[in-house]
């Protein structure tokens, strides 16, 4: 082998490894928008759960000053 065919032969390496890398990004691309979406769903609900939450510590608040009248 001279020198040309073994630059070749790297040359083919790093682009083959280029390409698989190009892969995983774009795996890892989908991934975190898909995360990302899981995240926004559990914080939608977290609020909701919050707000819910909230309501019905404001109603027992209330039945417990009813009690005390």
């Amino acid at each position: 082998m001279d020198i040309i065919d073994i630059l070749d032969s790297k040359v083919k390496d790093i682009i083959n490894t280029k390409g698989e890398l190009e892969n995983k990004i774009e795996v890892l691309e989908i991934k975190v928008k898909e995360y990302n979406e899981i995240i926004k769903s559990l914080e939608d609900k977290n609020r909701l759960y919050k707000d819910e939450l909230k309501n019905v510590l404001v109603e027992l608040e209330n039945v417990i000053k009813d009690l005390d009248v």
